[in-house]
């Protein structure tokens, strides 16, 4: 039980990390056929998904630091459930 947290904590941070490039590259996506307007729209998205991945990825390795690894994992974990969710919301805006 030991090994088996610390491994799920870096395998949390790095789904946050694949989720992260897959939401801004998903924006990019969007953005072939827009105006200005939305275009700086999805660059703020794209700017509030790498920061949240980023403060994932960061209170992971702070709490992983201090022996927290149940934490760290979920801390790591959540931006991923996040971006999931609006993911989701996303494709069934219609």
């Amino acid at each position: 039980m030991k090994v088996l947290l610390p491994a799920a904590a870096v395998a949390a941070m790095v789904c946050t990390v694949l989720a992260t490039l897959t939401a801004i590259v998903f924006c990019l996506g969007m953005g072939a056929n827009s105006s200005s307007a939305e275009i700086r729209t999805l660059n703020f998205w794209m700017a509030g998904f790498a920061l949240l991945g980023i403060a994932g990825v960061v209170a992971g390795i702070i709490l992983m630091r201090a022996n927290q690894h149940g934490w760290a994992a979920t801390a790591a974990f959540i931006p991923t459930a996040l971006m999931a969710v609006i993911f989701i919301v996303a494709v069934n805006l219609k």
